[in-house]
């Protein structure tokens, strides 16, 4: 991994600009969210603001695509960084709760940079990293996450307690600045298209990409699964603070711990994901199912310290799979259609994740939340299985040959 990381020397600059970008905006949200509540108390406040990151991607994700064909990948990354800055320096003028449609109208700003950057920089990975090392890059896309959920999440805390919820904004500002710095230092992201005989000019339409998918069942269960692991996904996300605060009553610094372990999770989960050689599809929708069993298990225990093991072993598991699915996705959709596919995937996954906590908030009221966490470990056994099902009938290499010819 390594050796790859050193070797892809494009890749380590978009890796370096988004640790930077990730932890800043994970010093905002942590300082943001503990300002809403000293000055509101309200977790109505707290659900808004979060929905307000989330909806951002039902529109703008699928612009992505199309924005970054006229203006080119690199340019719209840097101005949706630079752009970031100016909006998140709003957040030093909130004060007092008079100010709360600051900051509902700077998070869907933000949001909706957001959205629109998450798919390009996705689409520039196989675009800049060759074939050989997809695996092995989408592995240190986990580490990537891993690290801003502990770094970000703990250090934020901790500089928002230390020096104030503004000196916390000023860290974000500056991290999209050198965000975009970095990238303004690549010497491109576009990439080339090889060993793709693909005779129709390179312009991306969703009027082509749309058929494609609804006659191929093999991405039809690529999409299928982006609609539905996130709605399980949304319910593990809001359990995270719930079982730390009001199941085992270790307050912040429970969830400080429970967000830390599942960053180790996926910074390891590499570790494991280079024994899997192949049948990669088959081995992520197997890691499904391990998580299932896992969070099953957690809503079970009774003992804090072995809940925390539990969630880092399910980060392993949802490292692995996620590296493996990606990998997948990437070498097997010709890359005249990543700009699209990556757009739509991410404009599902955040939506329904969305959709998730919302609904998970609302049985919460209902249902004790070890009874929710069972709930979602069952739907995640139950999900795992069936995709893994339908994945045995498919050859990848077979899929990817018959995408390829359909792009021609």
């Amino acid at each position: 991994m390594f050796n790859t990381f050193n070797h892809e020397k494009s890749y380590r600059k978009l890796f370096f600009a988004g640790i930077i970008n990730g932890i800043g905006d994970r010093f905002s949200q942590v300082a943001l969210l503990a300002l809403i509540l000293q000055m509101t108390g309200s977790g109505l406040s707290v659900g808004i603001t979060m929905a307000l990151r989330m909806i951002p991607f039902l529109f703008f994700s699928p612009l992505s695509s199309s924005l970054a064909r006229k203006a080119g990948r690199k340019t719209i990354m840097i101005v949706t960084d630079l752009a970031r800055a100016v909006i998140a320096l709003s957040f030093l003028a909130v004060n007092n709760p008079a100010d709360m449609w600051i900051v509902y109208a700077a998070s869907f700003l933000l949001a909706s940079g957001e959205a629109i950057y998450s798919p390009i920089r996705k689409t520039s990975i196989p675009a800049i990293v060759s074939s050989k090392s997809l695996k092995e890059i989408n592995g240190w896309e986990q580490v990537l996450m891993g690290f801003v959920l502990v770094i970000g999440a703990l250090s934020g805390g901790v500089v928002s307690y230390l020096l104030g919820a503004k000196a916390a904004f000023l860290l974000n500002i500056v991290s999209f600045l050198v965000a975009g710095w970095i990238i303004s230092t690549l010497p491109s992201l576009e990439g080339e298209i090889v060993n793709e005989p693909i005779n129709k000019p390179n312009h991306e339409k969703y009027s082509e990409l749309l058929p494609v998918i609804a006659a191929s069942s093999f991405l039809l269960m690529l999409m299928l699964f982006e609609l539905i692991i996130p709605l399980v996904n949304g319910i593990e996300n809001i359990l995270i603070s719930v079982y730390a605060v009001k199941t085992f009553g270790k307050a912040d610094l429970g969830v400080g711990i429970f967000y830390s372990v599942l960053g180790l999770g996926l910074i390891i989960s590499p570790l494991f994901t280079r024994m899997v050689k192949k049948r990669f599809l088959l081995f992520s929708f197997l890691c499904i199912i391990g998580e299932g069993l896992f969070l099953a298990t957690v809503s079970q225990t009774k003992a804090f310290w072995l809940a925390a093991v539990l969630f880092c072993m399910t980060a392993v598991f949802s490292g692995v799979g996620n590296t493996l699915l990606d990998t997948v996705a990437m070498d097997t959709i010709p890359s005249k259609w990543h700009g699209m596919y990556f757009g739509i995937t991410s404009m599902l996954s955040n939506t329904f994740i969305g959709v998730s906590m919302f609904l998970t908030g609302i049985a919460l009221e209902w249902f004790d939340p070890r009874f929710v966490g069972m709930f979602g470990g069952v739907m995640y056994l139950a999900a795992g299985t069936f995709f893994l099902l339908w994945s045995l009938k498919y050859s990848v290499a077979q899929e990817k040959r018959k995408l390829i010819e359909k792009a021609m």
